[in-house]
């Protein structure tokens, strides 16, 4: 069937009329093979590949001036173009969603990060059935579509085997998705989820997760084309670099020894120069001043220096190494012989570079999630407890370096991941690669872009059109514009004329040229309650945050306040701000804090949670929740002849997390307390053979956030052994690490049995029942059930 003769605009596409002739035998009967042909793209349809890095900031890879060094960027940049004025909306699954749907992110139900779904429209992680990803339209084509790696678009309560499947990636157009459902994932212990299925932890000794992902790619790719087929296939690699935790192998981040000892004053200059040179921003562009909340590099002493070197060097090899993965994609793409056809649109970075490391940086990430403060004395005293400055990067920390670097990083632009007021938080570097479609390669594009674009511009480069009606459901029309003009066009009119920003209540409006920054006065990696109560509701006036203006086609970096000049101007753009704000639910503001402020969702209903011996991989946000008040932990084990060993139930790992295990013939207990301090119990006798219980109390000490307690061990309902916990962790132990029954997955909560990972229980578990709710009052457990959801609220800014 020709593809004039296909209705692509309603999805099913129906199968075409049947053309042949059917008489009461084969005799005289003429076959129609178009009746059971698949459905087929339009002819000659490029190959996609879209990539996007995490947390990236504008002025890092080595492409767009930055100090690091990224080859595969290279190589597309300079056989396609560079765009200089693209943009992300300064937060990770905000950006996702309007990647994946083409449609602004309050629109779909991401004003916020995925973990968590609110309870107004624009805040509901809930993609809408009426704005179904781009890629849905393609499979419905007939493109083959994978995804692998981060996908971010999934709430923590739906990510557990009962589902509902319909917001994980294949449910939304991906025929095979290989990756992880949450927000980061550890390097080299991530809960692999395959399709609808939790794998669980890789066990390969080597395993390095950017690696896989790379090999998973190449895998599915090879599969593809071995089915015999031709038809053209649609590959999201979505990284987890450069997100924390930053781990990387030493031989990535030593090429880096010594590079940033100049520190991130410096630094900033040297990139600013080099973009100079390669012509990425324009000549008369200004270097904006560091934020006086940033430490002078020249005012650290020596072992701050020694520490903040480090935390950049493996940054850097970090994402090194994750522009080296991609290489080896595209290689294989070109081995294959379909890099000619093939578009590439590869996207450094979902947001600005992050600052939530705070001012320190940090060990593990954990402890500024938790609310925990460090000082510089005690990070170091932690670095050197977990192996020093050799160790960070490895599986013994997860590390996060310093606000400053990330200001670095988003050189020659103003702040960094959140702010989505100033082009730090939201302006990335974007390389398009396609050799049949681009003339004369490159080449640098400087038309204004937005993330919402990408997935106009894909359809319309492969000839689809936007559909109207998918599965039933009426689609409303996306809000991005394809950008395709521009390909062979450097002068190529603007078609993204107007767009709005908004992410925690700093607003940006873009139209025509003048861009409104409107920032909330919060520093980004400030998310304690002290300074959230400022933006409470009645307290809060967004009219009176401080207002600035800029005219972009004369100032590139957001150098010149015209606000004064231009009273007119600002009044127009606030105005068009909150007209915007109403249309595309955006309102309202700080709508994804709304646990924080105290409308939390209904208490839970469940306190008693049973885990059966064979259940592994419970997914980090769905955990018991055991924080902040008394609990119990009981099992039904068998213990053969001669004894047993092994894991009985196990959370997360040394850097924050709980185990129950049987070691020497003793029931044990050891919590980690963000690896900041461990606490440990054991009984003061053998365990008995035969069916036994056992069981662990926590009696805390007042019903209150991080409460320390007493732990009390028993067999058989006698008390055999216990002791204290001093304090406890306020929040979530991980964002990634799962919890097991009968074994620990992953990196272990106790390193005297690391050698004999996962430490698989050598008995029977029967079962595990987490007791919840003991002793509470209903006051008592409403406030903490408040105190434990405002926690999430500060995670999910840091998210």
């Amino acid at each position: 069937m020709s593809d004039e003769a296909i209705d692509r605009t309603k999805l099913p596409i129906r199968r075409p009329q049947f053309q042949g002739k059917v008489e009461r035998t084969l005799d005289g009967s003429q076959p129609d093979w178009d009746y059971v042909a698949p459905t087929s793209p339009p002819e000659g349809a490029p190959n996609v590949l879209l990539i996007l890095t995490d947390d990236a900031g504008f002025g890092n890879p080595g492409t767009f001036g930055g100090p690091i060094s990224t080859p595969a960027l290279d190589r597309l940049a300079e056989g396609g173009l560079k765009y200089n004025r693209f943009h992300v909306t300064a937060l990770c699954s905000p950006t996702r969603a309007a990647l994946m749907t083409g449609r602004n992110h309050h629109a779909v139900g991401f004003g916020m990060v995925g973990e968590f779904a609110g309870p107004f429209p624009g805040y509901s992680a809930m993609l809408p059935k009426d704005c179904e990803p781009f890629v849905k339209t393609l499979q419905g084509n007939g493109y083959s579509t994978a995804c692998f790696g981060k996908w971010h678009l999934t709430p923590d309560n739906m990510q557990g085997p009962a589902g509902p499947f319909d917001r994980w990636p294949n449910a939304l157009g991906f025929d095979y998705f290989w990756g992880f459902l949450g927000g980061e994932s550890g390097q080299y212990d991530p809960v692999i989820i395959e399709n609808n299925k939790a794998v669980g932890v890789p066990e390969e000794d080597d395993f390095y997760l950017p690696d896989a992902m790379a090999d998973k790619t190449i895998e599915w790719l090879h599969g593809v084309r071995a089915s015999g087929s031709d038809r053209p296939w649609f590959t999201y690699f979505s990284t987890g670099c450069s997100h924390a935790p930053h781990q990387v192998r030493s031989e990535w981040s030593n090429k880096y020894k010594g590079a940033f000892d100049q520190g991130w004053d410096k630094l900033r200059e040297e990139t600013f120069e080099r973009q100079k040179h390669l012509g990425v921003i324009p000549a008369d562009a200004e270097l904006t001043a560091r934020p006086d909340s940033m430490p002078a590099w020249d005012s650290l002493d020596e072992n701050q220096k020694r520490v903040y070197s480090r935390q950049m060097e493996v940054y850097a090899g970090f994402s090194e190494n994750t522009d080296w993965n991609i290489g080896r994609v595209i290689d294989a793409i070109d081995e294959m012989g379909e890099l000619e056809n093939t578009l590439v649109i590869y996207i450094w970075g979902d947001n600005g570079a992050s600052m939530e490391g705070t001012l320190t940086g940090t060990f593990n990430e954990w402890t500024t999630m938790n609310g925990i403060p460090l000082t510089d004395e005690q990070q170091l005293q932690l670095v050197l407890k977990w192996g020093g400055l050799d160790a960070w990067g490895t599986e013994l920390m997860a590390p996060h370096y310093s606000a400053a670097w990330a200001w670095a990083g988003d050189c020659p632009f103003r702040w960094g991941k959140q702010v989505a007021s100033h082009l730090g938080g939201t302006r990335n570097p974007m390389v398009v690669h396609w050799p049949q479609g681009v003339r004369e390669p490159g080449g640098l594009r400087s038309q204004f872009t937005h993330v919402t674009d990408i997935g106009p511009t894909i359809l319309d480069a492969v000839g689809i059109p936007q559909p109207t009606n998918i599965d039933g459901v009426e689609q409303k029309p996306m809000h991005g514009t394809s950008f395709t003009e521009s390909l062979n066009d450097a002068n190529a009119s603007e078609h993204h004329t107007q767009q709005y920003f908004e992410i925690l209540g700093n607003r940006g409006m873009y139209k025509d040229g003048w861009w409104l920054a409107w920032m909330m006065p919060r520093i980004p990696w400030k998310v304690d309650p002290e300074t959230l109560k400022q933006y409470a509701p009645g307290v809060w006036d967004p009219e009176s945050d401080p207002v600035e203006l800029y005219y972009l086609p004369d100032d590139f970096t957001q150098a010149t306040n015209l606000a004064d000049q231009h009273p007119e101007k600002v009044k127009e753009l606030q105005d068009l701000f909150w007209q915007e704000a109403e249309d595309h639910n955006v309102l309202p503001l700080l709508g994804g804090l709304t646990t924080f402020f105290g409308m939390t969702p209904p208490l839970p209903t469940q306190s008693r949670l049973t885990y059966y011996g064979d259940v592994q991989n419970v997914a980090s946000g769905m955990i018991p929740r055991i924080f902040n008040h008394s609990y119990t932990i009981s099992a039904e084990l068998e213990i053969p002849e001669g004894g047993a060993e092994g894991v009985i139930v196990a959370e997360a790992d040394h850097l924050g997390g709980f185990s129950l295990f049987v070691q020497d013939g003793k029931l044990k207990h050891t919590y980690s307390f963000v690896g900041v301090q461990e606490f440990k119990q054991e009984s003061d006798v053998p365990l008995p053979t035969g069916s036994i219980s056992v069981r662990l109390e926590f009696a805390a000490d007042a019903p209150k956030p991080a409460t320390g307690g007493e732990v009390t061990l028993y067999v058989n309902d006698e008390p055999i052994g216990g002791g204290r916990i001093e304090h406890t962790n306020p929040v979530r132990f991980t964002a990634y690490a799962g919890m097991d029954i009968g074994r620990d997955n992953g990196m272990p909560v106790d390193r005297s049995y690391a050698d004999k990972s996962p430490f698989a229980f050598t008995g029977k578990v029967k079962k595990v029942v987490f007791d919840i709710n003991p002793h509470l009052t209903e006051e008592h457990e409403e406030e903490l059930h408040e105190h434990l959801h405002q926690a999430l609220a500060g995670h999910a800014i840091n998210a």
